[in-house]
C-alpha cells in the first residue's frame, strides 16, 4: 500500500474470456443470493464455481447476489471462510443458498500459544517462492460524490498475484464519468490511480519499519504494536485461527492496518483478512483554473481478501475496498471490487506506476462495444446496475 492516491476521471473496459460453442438448451444461468444460515446474512466475495474443477466461477458481489452460467448438468459449489463449503446441482439452486456456520471451539487468551513466527514464515516463503505467478483479474471502480455516482470503471487487470497483488498491469478497459451538478462540483476531481488501494500487503520481511511505511499485522514486532486475541473454528474437514490486530494505543497516529485473519491452523496459510486502513492519505489535487494548492487528505478504507488456492498456491482471489474522506464539506466515496478470473490469452500493457493515471492508458486503447454488452463477469450491486444503465442509455462508455 502507498500513502497517496490522486485524482482524475478514469473507467474501464472487460477483458473476453474464452467463448466455447454451446448450444442454448445446454446452457443453463444461475441467479441467487448467498446467505448465513443461521442469521440471514447475505456473504459478501464468497466464491462460487462450478464441479468437478474449476471451469467457471465467479463471486458474490457486496450485496452476497451472484450471476453464473454453466452446463445443465453441473455443480455448484459454494464456499466462504468461516462457514461449511456446499455443493448443489446447479438445477437446484434456488433463490437463496445457505451457508452454515463453522463452529467456534474456543476463545483464546493465551497468544503465547498463537504460531504467528510461523505463520509470518510461511506467508513470506510463499511471496518468495511464487513471486513470479501472474494472473488476471477483473476490477470494477465505481465512485460517489454526496451519494451521487460519478464514475463507473470496469478493466481487466494483470499481476503478481502470490499472497499480495504487485506489479499491476492494464490489460483492457472502459470507463465513463460525470460531473455531478453541485454546489460543490467545480472542486470534483476523479480518480486517477485508485487501484494502488487494492494492493494491500500483510507482511513484510523487515525487522524494523520507517516512520513512512505502512504496518503490516504480519511483522516481527507486531506483538508491541498490536493487542492481539484470537480464537479457533472448526468443521468437519480444518479449523481455522480467527487473529484480531487491534493497534495499540500509542500508535493510534501510524499509518497502519486495523484487521482480522483467518489463518489454516495446519498450513499457517491465510484465507482471508479484513478490516480498515487507519492514517492513511491522498493527494486533492485541484483544477488550476481554481488557483487553489493541492491538499494531502486525510482518507479511511474498509477492506476484504480472499485467498485461493485453486492454481496450486495461496493467490489473491479477490480484493473489496470502500474508501471515504471529505472535500471540504463534501464527502468523496470510492469502492472497488477485483476478481481474479485466472490465466487468459492477450496483449498485455505495460506496468500501472503508482502515479499512473489509468484514464490516459485506458484513451489508447479501441473500446469494444459489443464485448460488454455481452461479459459482466461478478454481478453488480443494485447500484451498480443503475449507474451502468444509465451510462449506457446515454452512450456515455467509451474513450473520450
Amino acid at each position: 500500500m502507498k500513502l497517496f492516491v490522486y485524482f482524475i476521471v478514469i473507467a474501464v473496459s472487460l477483458y473476453p474470456q474464452p467463448i466455447f460453442p454451446q448450444t442454448e438448451l445446454e446452457m443453463l444461468t444461475v441467479e441467487s443470493i448467498v446467505v448465513d444460515a443461521e442469521t440471514g446474512t447475505p456473504l459478501p466475495f464468497a466464491s462460487v464455481c462450478t464441479m468437478p474443477g474449476r471451469r467457471t466461477s465467479t463471486i458474490t458481489n457486496a450485496e452476497g447476489s451472484f450471476r453464473i452460467t454453466l452446463k445443465e448438468g453441473e455443480q455448484l459449489r459454494f464456499s466462504y471462510t468461516g462457514f461449511k463449503s456446499l455443493t448443489l446441482n446447479a438445477s437446484s439452486v434456488g433463490r437463496k443458498v445457505k451457508l452454515q456456520p463453522a463452529t467456534l471451539m474456543v476463545h483464546e487468551v493465551n497468544v503465547k500459544a498463537l504460531p504467528l513466527k510461523e505463520i509470518r514464515k510461511e506467508t513470506l516463503r510463499l511471496q518468495k517462492k511464487y513471486r513470479r505467478k501472474t494472473s488476471d483479474f477483473f476490477y470494477r471502480q465505481t465512485a460517489f460524490a454526496d451519494s451521487i455516482c460519478y464514475e463507473y470503471v470496469e478493466a481487466f487487470l494483470s499481476g503478481h498475484s502470490a499472497v499480495a497483488l504487485k506489479d499491476l498491469k492494464l490489460t483492457n478497459g472502459r470507463y465513463a464519468g460525470i460531473i455531478p451538478d453541485t454546489a460543490t462540483s467545480k472542486i470534483l476531481q476523479f480518480y486517477k490511480n485508485f487501484f494502488t488501494f487494492s494492493q494491500i500487503e500483510l507482511a513484510t520481511g523487515k525487522s524494523r519499519l520507517n516512520p513512512t511505511e505502512d504496518i503490516m499485522p504480519l511483522y516481527e514486532r507486531a506483538s508491541s504494536l498490536y493487542d492481539i486475541d484470537y480464537d479457533m473454528l472448526s468443521d468437519s474437514t480444518s479449523s481455522i485461527y480467527v487473529i484480531r490486530f487491534k493497534p495499540k494505543e500509542f500508535v493510534k497516529n501510524y499509518t497502519i492496518l486495523d484487521c482480522t485473519l483467518y489463518v489454516d491452523s495446519v498450513s499457517n496459510r491465510i484465507l482471508r483478512c479484513e478490516g480498515s486502513g487507519r492514517n492513511f492519505q491522498i493527494l486533492q489535487e485541484y483544477p488550476k483554473e481554481l488557483k487553489r494548492k493541492n491538499e494531502v487528505l486525510p482518507v479511511e478504507f474498509n477492506f476484504t481478501i480472499n485467498m485461493t488456492e485453486e492454481n496450486g498456491f495461496t493467490e489473491v482471489q479477490s480484493v473489496y475496498v470502500d474508501t471515504y474522506h471529505y472535500v471540504d464539506s463534501m464527502l468523496v466515496r470510492t469502492k472497488s471490487t477485483l476478481f481474479n478470473v485466472g490465466q487468459h490469452v492477450g496483449k498485455k500493457g505495460k506496468d500501472l506506476k503508482f502515479g499512473d493515471d489509468l484514464h490516459k492508458r485506458i484513451d489508447k486503447q479501441k473500446y469494444d462495444r459489443d464485448f460488454w454488452q455481452q461479459n459482466e463477469v461478478v454481478r453488480r450491486t443494485r447500484a451498480e446496475e443503475a449507474v451502468h444503465e444509465l451510462f449506457e442509455r446515454n452512450d456515455l462508455f467509451g474513450v473520450f
